[in-house]
């Protein structure tokens, strides 16, 4: 049998998902620093709706939603769009 025979139904295609790059912070840089992280301190964000004005799902970088995540994990998804006032 030669490679290419071989070859021939094998390919599966590579999955992509899309997922949220959580980055990892220190608890002293945390503590020491005024850190700006979540939605509510970004200009972009609608506050009356709580959304994103660029279009950017906000649920995951919410204040409350990024302090577990660092409470639990030691990391933060920071937005890599986040314009500070």
């Amino acid at each position: 049998m030669s490679k290419s025979s071989q070859n021939q139904g094998a390919f599966t295609p590579k999955r992509i998902r899309r997922t949220i790059k959580l980055d990892r912070v220190q608890a002293a840089d945390f503590l020491k620093y005024d850190t700006i992280f979540a939605c509510e301190q970004c200009s972009f964000f609608n506050p009356e709706t709580t959304e994103c004005v660029m279009g950017f799902p906000p649920q995951n970088h919410l204040l409350r939603q990024q302090l577990h995540t660092f409470n639990t994990t030691g990391h933060m998804a920071f937005c890599r769009f986040l314009e500070i006032d």
